[in-house]
């Protein structure tokens, strides 16, 4: 064998891969979202987008649970659905098909729509109710949305394929290219020893095939000039609301006077209660709600892949370390004393790389190959051992990752994930703590865990603040994760005493009942709906305070007309009254369907229920927003 038969044999099937593998990771790092810079913050609606488009903007052009949360709250504002919660639990909210023909709507409004009629028993069911029970239902269910938010996006000009047509052609003939050099050394070889051409061709054929495949690959979506304009835009609206005292507290119920900011909230991820009730089964254990640090915000969190170090205890690390090593001393020995030395008498003083065959070579390239995996292992063991770590936070996530295998059951739990937040970080890599030691720590408490950065492994943990005690539901146990906020009755304001039934029920020329009772979460001091027979919501009534009260006001100035000798001011919108008494604002809405209430008749009702408002000390800006 001559010298560079090794060179082209070897040499340009690795140079030729190498330079495409070079091109594909240049164009696939060039071609990644571009983050956007947000617009000021502005409480305006800065466009018409769909919640679902708008959730794929403001996530760095990928799709999220946000995506079917905002639709199903969009399509309550708009009146295809109502959401009613018939206690102060968000958890006991239902959703009722309204009747409205859903002809309108596109394909994934379509979806969402389609799974509610599916699920509902006489045109009701609870919202906690459209989860999927079986995981293959529900990662199908989920694909179908995606695809659809994507062609949409597509179709308005705000988002496009990370590789366009064009390039993925291109880098399926570089491919290709890359495949002849390999296929040349394949037949430099054949050549060489005589052997089968038809080798050669199968190099070929098969190169180009997983090269053409992997540049086909779906990567996902990137910003284009208008979505990027777009998202900027939508960004000023999520720090607006993100900035609002009370809006993440909101449950899915208050669509019904918040309108579409619920919704377009949701496709923010401003929306903790609301996206904690809804579940339609994609659960994402990789976007976490966390107040830890002292306020609400989402964070990501990683979870460890499948390398064999990740929760391991860092004596098999090192028994992997010496199986690789004496693997790779054992190859690297095939041909003799090529690189460690002649361990014979040959009269030539060693075995010379040219003497060796591809094959024979290939070997020995494996062979110092797994010398140099066994010295990382055991390098990184050792500063495992001798550097360990410490975490301090709260356990926002703990779950079994691995159990034992069983035929008798799901078996015996080995390790488990878990998520300690720190307060800062908006990206968390998650841990892994073995079954002996999963014990010593629960969802909410404030830990102080000891670790190892490189298997990722919890040594152990102590326990700073316990986790408050669950709420009880009734019979109902208590959800994973965060608890929802308790609701408060101090400083509640009875609906049943601002307006009856029969009041409104004799501006509507129907009979209605009142359906939902007072409650005080954050700036919400009362909330009520007005049902007629057939349950539909008819009238609904919202008392609030604070920056909530002053954007009720703002909204109304800005759509509506004023109302003069009601209250300290007052105005009256299309299908809405708002006003203010003191420090207190209350908002009525009529829902579509309720047909007989005029805009005079809801100002007439709005005189009355502030009447009879508590007085509360006014604000010094009068409420101005």
């Amino acid at each position: 064998m001559e010298f560079s038969d090794p060179i082209v044999e070897i040499g340009l099937p690795v140079a030729s891969l190498a330079l495409w593998a070079l091109v594909y990771g240049i164009i696939r790092l060039a071609r990644r979202p571009a983050a956007v810079t947000p617009a000021p913050a502005t409480m305006d609606l800065p466009g018409q987008e769909p919640p679902a488009i708008v959730s794929l903007l403001a996530n760095r052009w990928q799709i999220t649970v946000d995506a079917a949360e905002s639709t199903l709250l969009d399509l309550a504002a708009r009146h295809y659905l109502e959401l009613r919660q018939a206690g102060p639990d968000p958890r006991h909210t239902t959703v009722h098909v309204t009747g409205r023909a859903a002809d309108d709507l596109n394909r994934y409004e379509r979806q969402v729509y389609d799974r509610v009629a599916a699920r509902a028993v006489d045109g009701v069911v609870p919202l906690t109710a459209l989860s999927f029970s079986d995981g293959g239902q529900a990662a199908a269910w989920s694909k179908r949305l995606r695809r659809a938010v994507v062609a949409d996006a597509n179709r308005l000009g705000l988002s496009r394929p990370r590789f366009s047509r064009p390039l993925v052609v291109l880098l399926g003939l570089l491919g290709g290219v890359a495949a002849a050099g390999a296929a040349a050394g394949a037949w430099h070889y054949v050549a060489r020893t005589d052997g089968d051409s038809f080798g050669a061709v199968a190099v070929f054929v098969v190169t180009t095939a997983a090269l053409a495949s992997l540049a086909g690959r779906d990567l996902g979506e990137r910003d284009t000039p208008a979505g990027r304009a777009a998202a900027a835009h939508w960004l000023g609206l999520r720090a607006w609301l993100a900035g609002h005292e009370s809006f993440a507290d909101l449950p899915p119920a208050s669509v019904t006077v918040w309108d579409r900011y619920l919704p377009y909230g949701a496709a923010l991820g401003v929306t903790r209660t609301a996206s904690q009730v809804i579940d339609l089964g994609m659960a994402d254990r990789r976007r976490l709600w966390s107040s830890y640090g002292g306020r609400w915000r989402r964070v990501s969190v990683s979870y460890p892949g499948g390398l064999p170090r990740y929760g391991q205890a860092l004596g098999w690390v090192v028994f992997r370390a010496l199986i690789a090593g004496l693997l790779g001393w054992t190859f690297a020995r095939v041909a003799g004393g090529a690189f460690l030395g002649s361990t014979g008498g040959s009269s030539t003083g060693g075995t010379r790389l040219t003497d060796l065959g591809p094959v024979t070579l290939g070997i020995v390239l494996l062979g110092f190959a797994l010398l140099g995996l066994a010295g990382y292992l055991l390098l990184r063991a050792l500063l495992d051992l001798v550097a360990p770590a410490t975490v301090t936070g709260e356990v926002l996530w703990h779950q079994v990752w691995q159990r034992q295998s069983s035929d008798e059951g799901p078996g015996r739990p080995i390790n488990h994930h878990l998520v300690i937040d720190d307060g800062h970080a908006e990206r968390l890599r998650a841990w892994i703590i073995p079954e002996k030691v999963a014990g010593e720590c629960r969802l909410g408490d404030v830990v102080t865990a000891r670790v190892r950065p490189w298997s990722r492994r919890v040594l152990g943990v102590t326990v700073q603040r316990a986790a408050p005690d669950p709420d009880p539901y009734d019979d109902d146990e208590p959800p994973s994760g965060s608890a929802l906020p308790a609701t408060a009755t101090r400083g509640a304001v009875q609906p049943d005493r601002l307006l009856s039934a029969a009041e409104v029920g004799a501006a509507t020329g129907r009979r209605v009942s009142l359906a939902r009772p007072a409650g005080s979460t954050g700036q919400v001091r009362g909330l009520a709906s007005f049902v007629d027979g057939s349950g539909a919501t008819v009238l609904a009534l919202q008392v609030t305070r604070g920056t909530m009260a002053r954007f009720n006001l703002t909204v109304g100035r800005s759509t509506g007309v004023p109302l003069p000798a009601v209250g300290d001011e007052a105005y009256a919108g299309p299908d809405r009254v708002v006003g203010r008494r003191g420090d207190l604002v209350l908002l009525l809405v009529r829902r579509s369907g309720a047909g007989g209430i005029e805009v005079a008749q809801l100002a007439g009702l709005l005189a009355t229920a502030l009447s009879r408002l508590p007085s509360e000390p006014a604000p010094q800006h009068s409420g101005a927003g």
